[in-house]
């Protein structure tokens, strides 16, 4: 009995010892992590300034973008060739739609990067800042569609054109030979209409296209999303990401739709010709301007994605705070009862 006394003994004083060390760690975890928590709160402070700062860039890169477009669209869309330009504006402004184009691809290819991200819990981010970002990205895509569609309607339309003029001599009679009759040629203003109506349609089928393809686009995402919301084990969040993403797309359908109806009723433009010096001037200084637009293009889409992983880490700097916070509440709670 006492060798037996003596070992429960012991097993109880080490049960204390333990439970006495168990308190001991807590206290001092409870202790690293309070003093923890003004070191994560400079992280986040610093983060935020960085997210900031990314944001900034951002917004002024696509103001430089935006204006350098609106330049362009501008400048072109009260313009038209002449019968000595020949092509020149009418082959800019193709160029131009064929940037605004691309631009716009590429916003619309972030977008879905970004929801895809979000939607397969790769972001990192909550709904609504994902949602901002996205917003941000449509606004800019209706931008530059308006403009591709503001220079499509400037193209010089048909017109009713002589194709024979004079172009030398007279009628007359001559006694020695009758009756001179004067010399006629196709006329410059008809072979510049021509031109004018080839490069109308060329440009127009383009847009068309461009306008279809994005209609049947969101068709297909509405019918996905519409399918989507459809399942019930989706949770509440869930449904949320994607109805904020089905509501975006209805209206973008809306707007094509009405864009392609205006499309194809076309009213005569208010442009003036420009000679072929002129153009020529303007070849040089767009096509400079596109370079820069491309740099600028390649430089937005590097910015998103470096903001992706900036506004990442502050929100997940933000939950660990809030985590440690929450820890310290419970366990002081503890202790008190």
């Amino acid at each position: 009995m006492r060798t037996i006394f003596t070992v429960g003994t012991a097993l109880a004083l080490v049960m204390v010892s333990l439970g006495a060390n168990e308190v001991q760690e807590s206290r001092i975890d409870l202790e690293v992590r309070k003093a923890t928590i003004p070191t994560i709160e400079k992280r986040i402070a610093e983060r935020e300034t960085q997210v900031v700062e990314i944001a900034n860039d951002i917004l002024k890169l696509h103001q430089r973008l935006d204006g350098k477009l609106d330049r362009i669209v501008t400048r072109l869309s009260g313009i038209k060739d002449s019968a000595g330009s020949g092509y020149r504006v009418s082959k800019l402004k193709v160029e131009a739609i064929g940037q605004l184009q691309t631009t716009i691809e590429t916003f619309r290819t972030k977008r879905a990067a970004l929801v895809a991200d979000l939607r397969g819990g790769k972001s990192g981010l909550p709904p609504e800042i994902v949602g901002a970002e996205v917003n941000h990205l449509d606004s800019h895509v209706e931008k530059h569609i308006a403009q591709m569609l503001e220079l499509s309607k400037s193209f010089t339309q048909d017109d009713d054109v002589e194709k024979y003029e004079t172009v030398g001599g007279g009628r007359y009679y001559d006694s020695g030979f009758g009756w001179y009759e004067e010399s006629v040629g196709i006329s410059d203003a008809w072979r510049q209409n021509r031109r004018d109506r080839s490069m109308d349609k060329k440009q127009r089928g383009e847009v068309i296209v461009a306008l279809k393809e994005s209609i049947d686009y969101c068709e297909s995402r509405i019918s996905s999303l519409r399918d989507a919301l459809e399942k019930p084990e989706l949770s509440t969040a869930e449904r949320g990401v994607i109805q904020q993403e089905l509501d975006p797309h209805l209206g973008m359908l809306e707007t094509r739709r009405s864009q392609m109806d205006g499309l194809l009723v076309m009213n005569k433009p208010e442009t003036v010709e420009v000679s072929r010096d002129v153009a020529r001037d303007l070849e040089d200084a767009i096509r400079d301007l596109v370079d820069d637009l491309q740099r600028d293009l390649r430089l937005i889409v590097l910015k998103h994605s470096q903001l992706s992983r900036e506004q990442s880490k502050f929100h997940a700097l933000q939950e660990n705070l809030e985590a440690r916070k929450t820890w310290i509440v419970e366990y002081e709670y503890s202790q008190k009862n």
